[in-house]
């Protein structure tokens, strides 16, 4: 099989199909940043009210491998008269609603998308925003309409006639559906010019309750932010780009209930079963082979390992699983000893970090999210 996929492979390069670059990403995080310890400290105080509460917290802090994370809620560090958020009391009640925390998201996925963009147009100093074809926009913790594609669209300027899609709801896996909807885009009209930006905000989700999902949820999740440059043009950028090749989808059966992301009354409700880590170590080796076949790849081509670092159990799962070490997931526990898991952003502050630091070749990706969904991509790194 892998043969017959090597002559398919050599069979679309006969076709002159172009390669489609991810050429530049631009991360941004919010200004205000919390330590682990800092957070384990602030929830001992708040609902650490017996043994067992604090012992299920410490470990599940302490046991992170997250060293500090982002947020666009500043009350933590302030005098609770100095809350702007949540009301100005020691107790935090009551609650923000649903509607408080999505006016927040608004308001920061605003600013710090236009600020994400702005940087990355800084990158690619050729590259005028009206000349933005199609922008592609992805997040999973807040909405509105107009949202801040439309927003990008205004700021920016960006011509009036960009095509917009927003992917929605889809969680931490979602920047690999946004990165094939842009290679796409760029096979179908090789002259587009395509941004995608993912905006989580995570972390306007806080939940004041005592559960076992919803505090290893509170222990994970972060905000960041991420912009994307894609084309066919490989003149677009100077020096090592990312080519988007293969990518492989896998919804896992009978999974759903595992990990899930809904609207509640005080904000979304996640969802996190400690099952998690196990069907992506009982699936992710089926989906590696599928892709390398695909790919027409072998094992031993790949070069760098993009997982989503979902948390400290996913990646050691997947680092035993296909017989890793922990120099090879490198980017990824970087990024969350950093930042923290900011839902679909991750994987992208990951990509960032391989474009600045790591060697060339092959990229096998992964990301995981609700449904419980696996998605896969085969990216490469070339030089410049």
């Amino acid at each position: 099989m892998i043969g017959e996929s090597r002559t398919l492979s050599t069979e679309r390069l006969r076709m002159g199909l172009p390669d489609i670059y991810l050429h530049r990403i631009a991360t941004v995080v919010p200004e205000t940043s919390y330590t682990q310890e800092f957070g384990l400290q602030f929830l001992l105080r708040f609902m650490g009210d017996t043994e067992n509460k604090r012992a299920f917290l410490s470990k599940v802090y302490q046991g992170s491998a997250i060293y500090k994370r982002h947020s666009v809620v500043t009350d933590y560090h302030q005098d609770p008269r100095d809350y702007r958020f949540y009301p100005p009391n020691a107790a935090m009640t009551p609650e923000p609603g649903t509607k408080a925390r999505n006016d927040l998201f608004v308001r920061e996925a605003n600013r710090l998308a236009l600020k994400a963009v702005r940087d990355l147009l800084g990158l690619l100093p050729g590259l005028e925003p009206t000349r933005i074809t199609h922008l592609i926009t992805v997040s999973c913790t807040g909405f509105s309409a107009p949202g801040f594609d439309w927003y990008l669209a205004r700021e920016l300027p960006l011509d009036p006639g960009v095509r917009r899609l927003h992917l929605g709801f889809m969680g931490c896996y979602a920047a690999f559906p946004a990165l094939r909807l842009a290679r796409d885009i760029c096979l179908a009209h090789p002259g587009a010019k395509v941004l995608v930006v993912n905006v989580e905000l995570c972390s306007v989700h806080f939940q004041q309750k005592f559960d076992p999902e919803v505090v290893v949820a509170n222990a994970l999740f972060a905000d960041g932010v991420s912009a994307a440059y894609v084309s066919a043009d490989a003149q677009d950028a100077v020096g090592p780009r990312l080519v988007l090749r293969e990518f492989v989808s896998r919804i896992l059966p009978d999974s759903e209930r595992e990990m899930a992301w809904s609207v509640g009354d005080r904000g979304f409700d996640m969802r996190l079963s400690a099952y998690v880590p196990r069907l992506i170590e009982d699936n992710i080796l089926p989906v590696l082979q599928e892709l390398l076949q695909e790919a027409g790849l072998r094992r031993e081509d790949i070069a760098l390992w993009a997982i989503h670092p979902g948390g400290k159990a996913i990646l050691e799962k997947v680092e035993k699983t296909l017989g890793l070490t922990r120099s090879d997931l490198r980017f990824s526990y970087d990024v969350l000893w950093n930042y923290g898991n900011m839902s679909s952003a991750t994987i992208m502050f990951v990509l960032h970090a391989m474009l600045s630091r790591g060697g060339l070749g092959h990229i096998f990706g992964a990301g995981f999210g609700p449904g419980l969904t696996l998605e896969t991509g085969h990216l490469e790194k070339v030089p410049a």
